[in-house]
């Protein structure tokens, strides 16, 4: 698949949606088991089959935290966000383990926030870039499947995909050292996620507070084997296309258009500039 770099941004992506695995639910009884010493028996322990009757007449206004291991707790949690995810983690094991799951919410929830971003050496969110012969737990069409805390993947994207790669690190930049430095961001955009099919778009944003000379943003394709750029200017408000044709002797072409204003002679953009992909297409925004 393509991907494409970008330069610094916040990231805010819409909604995408998740396949559930069926089959999944059947090891929920594991969850059940390994929540059981912060319950008393009659809470995590599943009826005997005697027992059955008795229980549903006595307990039937009164539904166990357990049984909505059973299917519903997997839809509910689809509406939670991070924060209220982290509560529901701190506050009961059985919880914990069915938020973690495979078919659970941090798997969704990342699928939704960091859809159509991948991280370099991780890959996308939902497929990682893992050693599959570590903690494999069985396999599928022939490929080893390995155990994945969704959680902890989701708390390493939230910190580095709005960050910069190396020498700058970190989400800021503050001192260049060179003229005509290039800043790489961590994360890249995949342009066979977000193709003319998906419902889904992704906008990232650079907010500007120093700037001594001038700057922009690009998207590039040259590290994926390709050999176009498009360029934004905040300072002239024009956006630059340049595709090259030719190695050696190295030939490129290009074109713009200049859809804003300038900024004023004399001074220098400070401010928000960003862009946004979405079903193959490209747009960008300065203010």
């Amino acid at each position: 698949s393509r991907s494409f770099r970008v330069l610094r941004a916040r990231m805010s992506s819409v909604d995408a949606a998740m396949k559930a695995h069926h089959g999944a639910f059947k090891a929920v009884g594991a969850f059940q088991a390994a929540a059981r010493p912060l319950y008393a028996g009659a809470v995590c322990r599943q009826p005997r089959p005697g027992q059955a009757a008795s229980t549903t007449r006595a307990g039937s206004e009164h539904p166990t935290l357990a049984e909505l291991a059973e299917g519903p707790y997997f839809v509910l949690a689809l509406l939670l966000d991070a924060a209220t995810l982290c509560c529901a983690d701190a506050a009961c094991r059985l919880l914990r383990q069915l938020n973690r799951a495979r078919i659970g919410p941090w798997r969704a929830l990342g699928a939704r926030v960091f859809h159509g971003l991948e991280l370099e050496r991780e890959g996308v969110f939902e497929q990682p870039a893992v050693d599959l012969e570590r903690g494999e737990v069985g396999c599928v069409g022939g490929r080893k499947l390995a155990r994945i805390d969704w959680k902890g993947r989701f708390h390493h994207f939230r910190a580095d995909v709005p960050t910069f790669c190396a020498p700058f690190g970190g989400p800021e930049i503050t001192t260049v050292a060179h003229p005509d430095e290039v800043a790489y961001f961590r994360c890249r955009l995949c342009t066979d996620i977000l193709d003319d099919n998906s419902s889904s778009g992704v906008y990232l944003e650079v907010e500007v507070l120093a700037n001594p000379d001038n700057l922009s943003m690009a998207v590039v394709d040259f590290e994926a084997g390709g050999c176009s750029s498009v360029t934004f200017s905040p300072d002239t408000g024009a956006v630059i296309r340049e595709r090259k044709v030719r190695e050696a002797p190295r030939k490129v072409e290009g074109a713009y258009i200049q859809p804003l204003p300038t900024v004023p002679p004399g001074r220098r953009f400070h401010g928000l500039m960003g862009l946004y992909l979405r079903q193959g297409r490209l747009g960008f925004f300065r203010r």
